[in-house]
């Protein structure tokens, strides 16, 4: 029940955005065609607008919590995430990027609250000193593991042992902001056909340009962009446009 009613306050704050989204830019519509699309056939273009995007990037480091810690994500992307963790039911979660813990929390008790299981979390980055109390508390009741790792070394920590015992499907969502197509190289040899890749952030056209990058290594249909997630609200209506990426083949 807690976590339930702490959804529906997401929810409440997604409707209230998605008002400002229609008075902005036009209306929202859902989704309709091709689910899988090839990255390059994607226009760049979003229903949010820049004005909107720039609020959201101040209100959502001080506003978006989960269970009192900072989970720095948009209404937006919670529900779709919310979303995906239902259609997919991933076994293993992989995040790069905790910072306090809250998104991995978030997810940790979305999965419970769904009742996916087996499931387990692991939440990486190159310091757990910043972690909350109350995410660090969650390992012991969630299936949830924080694990000091450096995205430039990534097999230091996650070998290609520990990898090739991981059940699918795996979520990996990249929030490193650190070595991104290195990352995604190497996440790329451990993942199967229906496995998803989720790049936080490419509202930056940065970190947009690094997956442009690490698509144009891949051969052609290996990643489709889900269109049914980036638009659910609109076109790229996230702060992930066009970087939902569902492996589409081994």
């Amino acid at each position: 029940p807690i976590i339930s009613m702490a959804a529906v306050g997401v929810l409440m704050a997604m409707l209230v955005l998605v008002a400002s989204v229609r008075g902005l830019s036009g209306p929202v519509t859902r989704f309709e065609g091709r689910r899988f699309v090839p990255y390059d056939e994607r226009s760049p273009r979003s229903a949010l607008s820049s004005e909107l995007v720039d609020m959201l990037n101040a209100k959502k480091r001080t506003n978006m919590n989960w269970r009192g810690v900072p989970m720095l994500k948009s209404p937006f992307d919670a529900c779709i995430l919310i979303e995906l963790l239902r259609e997919l039911h991933p076994a293993t979660v992989i995040e790069l990027g905790a910072l306090a813990g809250g998104s991995a929390l978030f997810i940790a008790d979305q999965l419970k609250a769904l009742s996916i299981s087996p499931s387990h979390v692991y939440s990486i980055d190159n310091s757990v000193e910043r972690l909350h109390p109350n995410a660090l508390r969650a390992q012991l009741t969630h299936n949830l593991s924080f694990v000091p790792a450096d995205a430039r070394d990534l097999g230091a920590i996650l070998t290609d042992e520990f990898m090739a015992q991981l059940p699918h499907p795996i979520l990996v969502l990249e929030d490193a902001h650190v070595n991104v197509v290195g990352v995604l190289q190497w996440f790329d040899r451990h993942l199967h056909a229906g496995d998803y890749v989720i790049i936080e952030d490419t509202v930056d056209t940065q970190k947009a340009n690094a997956v442009s990058h690490f698509l144009s290594l891949q051969p052609t249909g290996k990643y489709a962009v889900d269109a049914h997630l980036c638009d659910y609200f609109g076109p790229n209506a996230c702060w992930c446009p066009n970087s939902f990426l569902r492996r589409m083949r081994d």
